[in-house]
């Protein structure tokens, strides 16, 4: 019967347009316009709660190895092609590369380097010692690589700013920048579900990395979809009160399923409020929220896959975050109270003999 009455509700989206600015205004005139309906007092103003801080970055970035200086002299063969990226690095600018340049140098020197220790085990000419050195450097570059990729990523600004405390919701019109995101953060998910082997096959796409970091920083739609979820979690649940308590045993909004004048306004509420207006920005931000989550959620498997120890602070901000499984979490919290409000306006049309059909 819920998913019946979901399917259909969805169905009359279409009929309502959006006046208001912000999702906020949205649902404070939806609460007012039901208090209002129901003859009930106006819950209170939404006051969002203070968002867990995303870890330090000290506390998310992971110890690597530093190559001797003296092996690396061993690199400054011509056929290696290693020569221009020790230069850069070394470079005073270099030095000071954010976590996404440093992440494209460590993957194009893994590259390279396993390129060049392959030819090198089919050159008979090449001998044993400096052979062996090459592998040496090759083991500390792969041991190295899975905490360079997390380092890469996750102490980065860019996906820092996409964990920040902001309380500002998505647009109520959208935009497609959260889609952009999404897109962005499924880069970084498909590069690091590659394997160590594959990632010393294939050539890093470096515009499109670049790309992916620029879109997350300049969108920063993670906090506007976490902010969208609480808002709508509070104004659902306070929604769902109001039905809960004038649609009473002791106190029925309607008898015998025959609408009052009360319950006719109240199904005008429905429909253009709702239906009309909430309803749309609800599914827009299950949507977005929905594959947001998963992609962070996969993210962090794929640096399970490659062994990371990841740090305690993010293993517990992923769990209250990002999780979509735990009891308490953003995301069942929401899902809790919009099925509810549905559930809430089903009893409440369908005691009063309003129940939507396919044919309304």
């Amino acid at each position: 019967m819920l998913k019946r009455f979901s399917i259909l509700i969805i169905v009359l989206i279409s009929i309502g347009g959006c006046s208001r600015d912000t999702p906020e205004l949205v649902l404070e005139n939806y609460l007012y316009r039901l208090s209002n309906t129901l003859d009930l007092d106006q819950p209170q103003p939404y006051i969002p709660d203070v968002r867990m801080q995303f870890p330090l970055k000290r506390d998310r970035r992971l110890k690597t190895t530093e190559i001797r200086e003296g092996l690396l002299d061993v690199l400054k063969l011509k056929r290696c092609h290693l020569l221009p990226l020790i230069a850069e690095r070394n470079s005073s600018l270099g030095k000071v590369a954010k976590p996404s340049t440093k992440l494209l140098y460590e993957l194009n020197f893994y590259h390279l380097l396993t390129q060049c220790r392959e030819s090198l085990r089919y050159d008979s000419a090449i001998d044993t010692e400096l052979l062996q050195k090459v592998n040496a450097i090759y083991r500390v570059k792969r041991d190295n690589l899975p905490a360079e990729l997390w380092n890469g990523i996750f102490t980065a600004p860019e996906i820092e700013a996409n964990f920040s405390r902001s309380q500002t919701a998505l647009p109520l019109v959208d935009n497609s920048s959260s889609q952009q995101s999404i897109e962005a953060l499924r880069t970084l998910v498909n590069l690091t579900a590659n394997s160590l082997d594959t990632l010393g096959i294939i050539k890093p796409n470096e515009d499109r990395l670049n790309q992916a970091f620029k879109i997350l920083h300049s969108n920063r739609s993670g906090p506007a979809i976490i902010s969208s979820l609480e808002v709508l979690t509070y104004h659902l649940t306070q929604a769902t009160r109001l039905l809960e308590k004038r649609n009473s045993p002791k106190n029925p909004l309607c008898r015998n399923q025959s609408p009052n004048q009360t319950a006719r306004i109240l199904e005008n509420v429905f429909y253009k409020f709702y239906i009309g207006e909430v309803l749309p920005y609800l599914a827009q931000t299950d949507r977005y929220a929905s594959q947001w989550l998963d992609l962070n959620q996969q993210l962090l498997q794929n640096y399970t896959v490659l062994s990371v120890s990841i740090p305690q602070s993010m293993e517990t901000y992923s769990t209250t975050i990002l999780s979509k499984t735990a009891p308490h979490g953003i995301w069942l919290s929401y899902q809790r109270a919009r099925d509810k409000h549905t559930e809430a306006w089903q009893k409440t049309l369908k005691n009063c003999g309003m129940m939507p059909t396919q044919k309304d």
